[in-house]
């Protein structure tokens, strides 16, 4: 006689299995270094100026969220994102670290993102106060990670990534001016 309960918990686990194999590796979790290394320099609200590398916002490098900021308080910015992806962005300015804007209950910080197109377009997005600065911090003692609030975050400003080959020798370097798109991970 058949279990009831064996066809919910095969099909659970099918699920399991198949959301698992389908991730993509443009999110990375942990201090695991992603594929595609972004550089360039950092400044922080102490003043600090680093030169960085492996830049990601909360471990994404690709289809990162903004949202354009609502004209009233009680709007969700979630109904207007705009995904972008570091390769797409020169810069990255925090106009007003100590400035913490709520829509719906919610904490975001406002963002200048300068493009990386040939005319340097600028545009004013927000980010949610919880999103982070992933970079490691080079010198000649090795990489120091970083992980930073946008709180502590001046400017970011990114000139090109390389792509890493599996025994993490760089492959590909650019600047990100979309003369060459950022190589898919």
């Amino acid at each position: 006689m058949k279990n009831k309960y064996s066809s919910p918990l095969f099909a659970l686990g099918t699920f399991i299995l198949c959301a698992n194999f389908g991730s993509q590796d443009t999110n990375i979790s942990g201090h695991e270094k992603p594929k595609i290394n972004f550089y360039g320099s950092l400044t922080d609200t102490s003043g600090g100026h680093f030169e960085v590398e492996n830049i990601t916002i909360s471990g994404l490098y690709k289809q990162i969220p903004f949202y354009a900021k609502p004209l009233h308080q009680k709007i969700d910015p979630s109904i207007n994102i705009t995904r972008l992806d570091l390769n797409e962005i020169e810069m990255i300015e925090i106009p007003h670290p100590d400035i913490l804007l709520t829509f719906n209950g919610r904490h975001y910080i406002e963002v200048i993102i300068t493009s990386a197109d040939q005319k340097k377009t600028t545009q004013r997005y927000i980010i949610e106060k919880t999103k982070r600065v992933i970079c490691d911090q080079t010198n000649g003692a090795g990489a120091i990670e970083k992980d930073l609030s946008f709180q502590a975050v001046d400017k970011i400003y990114i000139k090109g990534y390389k792509t890493l080959s599996p025994d993490t020798a760089p492959t590909h370097t650019t600047t990100p001016d979309h003369s060459t798109p950022a190589p898919a991970a």
